[in-house]
């Protein structure tokens, strides 16, 4: 590309800084492109883990043995039917 611009009547210093000059503009932008990309991302990482992000365990059901027998338990209490002769 330098000697096509340099054919074309343009200085051989002039033709390289143009050059430079494309090259750096294209990874500027390439750079402000990436850097709105990985912000996007950090907000969507962000928005997922605060929505779906239930750090709590006692929210979640879990199976044991408990006062009423073998069952689904949340907390002390039981969340599954069971049976009157579970105990």
């Amino acid at each position: 590309m330098n000697g096509w611009l340099v054919e074309h009547g343009l200085p051989a210093g002039g033709a390289t800084a143009l050059l430079w000059i494309t090259k750096l503009v294209v990874l500027g932008l390439l750079l402000y492109a990436a850097f709105w990309m990985v912000l996007v991302l950090l907000f969507a990482v962000v928005a997922a883990s605060v929505v779906g992000g239930n750090s709590s365990n006692e929210d979640e059901p879990e199976w044991r043995m408990g006062l009423s027998g073998y069952g689904l338990y949340r907390g002390d209490t039981r969340v599954d039917p069971g049976s009157p002769d579970d105990r």
